[in-house]
């Protein structure tokens, strides 16, 4: 705590206004000069701040997905009964987590027993990230004491960056496992599917019974069967694709993560043989779906790294990025992928579709002959941007081409606009192949 020595020069001011009052028998200059020494007096004698300030914060929601904006709430308690005039706190949010809203500092008085609150808006990138310690100021109500303090905070420290995806749409190839795909086959299940002419042996739990009464024929009731798909997830994590928005937050690595890593789970528990590859990093890991799988997919996504991350400029590319007709395509990588992938897989390629690259790889998977699912997150939507730039509409363009180039090759695009929930995407591609997954 310590005192600040304000208003030096108008105290000499009032002593000399006072001298001159008393020295010339002006009894303006002098009443003048005991009124403001009497106003610089309670300032100098005035006590310091008194109370106890209590610093709360909560985030909502606290474990956010890749591109949803964390609300960090800061409530100032005074749980004294005296008035603090003037109470200042500067929030640490994580360097890693861009401000997206507001500002992380308030200045305001806090009424005895009562509390203030005071909001900012955050974007945290893929990962755990930590808060540092607020720092709080307080003055007296003179404005000359001030005690500064790093005070401890109650409630949450750190934010989780964490995902949920729905079900992926599969095309129409299965194999005999069982599983939750619905099939064009008829067999055990619990959704209707077609009646057949009783055979001999039927269960029967599986007679028409209505139509035998209704027409004295004996019918089976067929059900659409479930069987499991073989999913392989490949990430494009080529070196240099990758873009940081300009106002900071998640990159399109974290978000492409994020779709490929929940979309793993939900396959999984789906019942579907699932494996995962990496483009250029040369990861790959069988399909499966045995805990052995489940925690070669958990760790594989844990230390995911893709190469540098350059941040989109105004000038609509990052300095290093390939241009449009550029395609940086690692032959060897795409040769080797073609190899391990089953030959009855369903592949759902994960990219952001920020090179030519992208839709060439897809071309050539294609063209051996691979069922293709491309998920794409729109990192010019601009989670952090207020307007966009002409450099992120030029991105932005670009980005569209390319998705309209892979349509008309009768591949699937889940174009992820991350302003809203992913799930809504995927039941738009449901609907638009006329599927129910």
């Amino acid at each position: 705590m310590r005192r600040l020595v304000r208003w030096r020069g108008a105290i000499v001011a009032t002593l000399l206004s006072v001298t001159l009052g008393v020295a010339l028998g002006v009894d303006t200059l002098f009443l003048l000069g005991v009124v403001a020494l009497g106003i610089a007096a309670i300032g100098y004698l005035s006590s310091s701040p008194r109370g106890e300030i209590r610093v709360e914060r909560q985030l909502s929601p606290d474990r956010p997905t890749p591109g949803e904006v964390v609300t960090v709430t800061l409530t100032l308690h005074n749980e004294s009964d005296h008035i603090q005039p003037d109470v200042r706190i500067v929030d640490e949010p994580p360097d890693s987590a861009a401000v997206v809203g507001g500002v992380p500092a308030v200045a305001t008085s806090v009424q005895p027993n009562e509390s203030v609150t005071h909001e900012y808006e955050i974007a945290p990138q893929r990962g755990d990230h930590g808060f540092g310690t607020p720092t709080l100021r307080r003055r007296n109500l003179a404005g000359t004491i001030t005690a500064t303090e790093d005070v401890e905070v109650d409630g949450l420290t750190t934010v989780t960056c964490e995902t949920l995806l729905d079900a992926f749409p599969l095309r129409e190839q299965t194999i005999q496992y069982v599983g939750r795909s619905p099939t064009d086959e008829g067999g055990n299940g619990i959704e209707f599917y077609a009646t057949r002419q009783y055979r001999p042996g039927d269960p029967i739990n599986r007679i028409d019974w209505h139509r035998l009464a209704k027409t004295g024929e004996l019918a089976t009731v067929e059900y659409r069967e479930e069987k499991a798909v073989t999913v392989v997830f490949i990430i494009d994590d080529r070196s240099g694709i990758h873009r940081s928005p300009r106002g900071g937050g998640p990159n399109s690595f974290d978000l492409t993560l994020y779709a490929a890593s929940k979309g793993v789970a939900a396959s999984m528990d789906g019942g579907n043989r699932t494996g995962v590859a990496t483009y250029d990093r040369r990861h790959w890991i069988d399909p499966g779906t045995d805990a052995g799988t489940r925690q070669r997919v958990e760790d594989l996504f844990n230390s995911a790294t893709d190469g540098a991350t350059p941040t989109m400029t105004d000038g609509g590319t990052a300095s290093n990025e390939p241009s449009q007709q550029s395609p940086t395509i690692p032959t060897k990588a795409l040769n080797r992928l073609s190899e391990q992938l089953p030959r009855n897989a369903q592949v759902v390629f994960c990219s952001p579709l920020t090179d030519d690259g992208a839709v060439e790889t897809v071309r050539q998977l294609a063209a051996r002959d691979h069922d293709l699912t491309v998920l794409s997150p729109d990192i010019t939507t601009g989670i952090t941007e207020t307007e966009r730039t002409l450099g992120t509409r030029v991105e932005r363009s670009w980005r569209s081409n390319r998705i309209s180039k892979l349509r008309a090759m009768d591949v699937a695009v889940i174009d992820w606009q991350l302003d809203e929930p992913l799930p809504i995407e995927l039941q738009r591609l449901l609907r638009r192949w006329g599927r129910d997954v």
